[in-house]
């Protein structure tokens, strides 16, 4: 078959979750593992940053068994909203190159509540397969290009985090870092994204509506970003949804930004209050 299946659960912040024992106790059949955390620029100090073209490329030929003519179709296993990792493996897949990528709406959840078919056990061995990256640099921006587009004003930059975290009104996951936001950004939680009763992704008539009333206009340029890079991904796919497929993601996102910009370039910062 043409088609590749590939489980990108990840845990969502202060969530103790082991996605890939999860995975081989309930997968999709045919599934193979990615995981984000090990696939991932290890050099770096932020988190969650792009690995390599030549990292991404071998990994994804010789443990998924993914070629340029394979359709790759993501999931992950949200119960909550039935999206949120998935989004992030499907950007990669962009970065570098490859568009036949599409999520899974509604995850595993959804896959089972519809009787489809499942396994258990270790991803399967798969005919390791040969795949050449070619990287789309205009889907990826970093902290200057991000900072200038900020102050020149030139990109709408929607923010994923919750509100609360984008106001200072809650605390970062990391908690040497505080909340709060880039001077200039809006706020737009994924969760809004989201039909939270189906757990799918909104209609694009929907998604549409939630833009305009952030106040985004979808014609001119936009970029996403989110605590460190996984839900500004649902953003750019919403984007894509609705026919604007050009919206890069700020990998190092707020967790790099707020280390390294002027402190008038961020508002409401908030340091996690010590625990009595």
């Amino acid at each position: 078959s043409n088609v590749r299946v590939i489980d990108a659960s990840f845990p969502m912040p202060g969530e103790q979750r082991d996605t890939r024992a999860e995975h081989e106790s309930k997968h999709i059949k045919s599934a193979t593992f990615f995981s984000l955390k090990e696939v991932k620029d290890t050099e770096s100090k932020f988190a969650l940053m792009l690995p390599s073209a030549q990292v991404f490329a071998e990994h994804v030929g010789k443990v998924h068994g993914v070629s340029n003519n394979h359709h790759v179709i993501i999931y992950d296993n949200n119960p909550k909203h039935g999206i949120f990792s998935a989004a992030r493996l499907w950007w990669m897949f962009r970065v570098f190159g490859h568009n036949n990528v599409s999520v899974l709406d509604g995850g595993l959840p959804k896959w089972c509540e519809h009787g489809g078919e499942t396994a258990a056990g270790p991803s399967q061995a798969v005919d390791a397969a040969e795949f050449t990256p070619k990287f789309q640099s205009q889907l990826v921006k970093n902290f200057e290009q991000i900072s200038e587009a900020l102050s020149s004003k030139s990109h709408q930059v929607c923010d994923a985090r919750s509100a609360a975290r984008f106001n200072g009104e809650a605390n970062e996951p990391r908690k040497d870092l505080p909340s709060g936001h880039m001077v200039g950004a809006i706020s737009m939680p994924f969760p809004t994204l989201v039909h939270i009763e189906e757990k799918l992704m909104k209609s694009p008539d929907a998604l549409k509506e939630v833009f305009k009333n952030a106040n985004v206009d979808l014609s001119k340029p936009m970029m996403a970003t989110c605590g460190s890079g996984v839900t500004a991904c649902v953003i750019a796919m919403a984007a894509f949804v609705c026919g604007k497929e050009d919206v890069p993601v700020f990998d190092g996102s707020w967790t790099e930004f707020v280390q390294r910009a002027a402190a008038d370039r961020c508002e409401n910062l908030q340091f996690a209050q010590p625990q009595a």
